[in-house]
């Protein structure tokens, strides 16, 4: 039990953080309302929080969320949806949480298009690395590459991305990579969660999102045999 509670708040953290990055951060353009755990719990994302009230299903959203840009992104993507503001929240009339996260799991949200004004006090963190935006790698040294599959290691504490090169380097160390490799990066720990505070975490923290068919821009910093170690500078499409 204490093994399950224990793997079940890493992955919350792991969620959490994910969402804020991606929220203030990011170039990923989309994100689930939820998702749902091995164990049929369902898991936060841009919905942090619920509540069964009044014959329906009252949400608290993520910070960043604009409430009358996410209805509408919502209604474009499933018709006669009924969903009513209140305040910073989302109510949900004549349904329960599980009919309700069962008809959305699946749909994924374009948060560029929902996201409120990126807050100060974020933007000048110091725990956050810059953004890729504002990249200085030159792009003759960057490599395109499509995602074939990609997991997270529990056990080893690392996400692992198979990947295949599109577009080789014009110009640098890697200039001769081509074909089939594997990105890894591994995420400090403390006290059992990935560190929240490791801005080298927050940097990679993206990783985790890849999905078959995503294209990744990146460039290498290591290679080990056919593995593959990145600069934080990376792209996600």
């Amino acid at each position: 039990m204490k093994e399950q509670n224990r793997k079940n708040k890493f992955l919350f953290c792991k969620l959490t953080l994910l969402a804020l990055f991606i929220l203030l951060f990011s170039d990923i353009q989309a994100m689930p309302f939820v998702l749902k755990s091995v164990d049929g719990s369902w898991l936060p994302m841009i919905a942090q929080s619920w509540v069964a009230k009044n014959g329906g299903v009252l949400v608290k959203i993520a910070d960043g969320i604009n409430p009358k840009a996410l209805r509408e992104e919502m209604n474009s993507k499933i018709r006669d949806l009924n969903v009513e503001i209140l305040g910073k929240d989302l109510f949900f009339p004549t349904t329960t949480p599980d009919s309700l996260f069962e008809m959305l799991k699946n749909i994924d949200i374009d948060v560029s298009e929902i996201t409120t004004k990126r807050q100060n006090t974020y933007e000048n963190s110091d725990i956050f690395v810059k953004k890729s935006s504002e990249s200085t790698v030159p792009k003759e040294e960057v490599i395109e590459a499509i995602v074939e599959n990609s997991f997270y290691d529990e056990l080893n504490k690392k996400v692992v991305v198979s990947i295949k090169i599109q577009q080789r380097a014009k110009n640098g160390a890697f200039t001769k990579l081509n074909g089939k490799y594997r990105i890894e990066h591994t995420y400090r720990i403390k006290d059992g969660i990935i560190d929240p505070l490791d801005a080298e975490n927050m940097a990679f923290v993206p990783l985790i999102m890849l999905k078959k068919g995503n294209k990744i821009s990146f460039v290498p910093t290591k290679l080990d045999s056919r593995v593959l170690t990145i600069m934080p500078d990376f792209k996600i499409k």
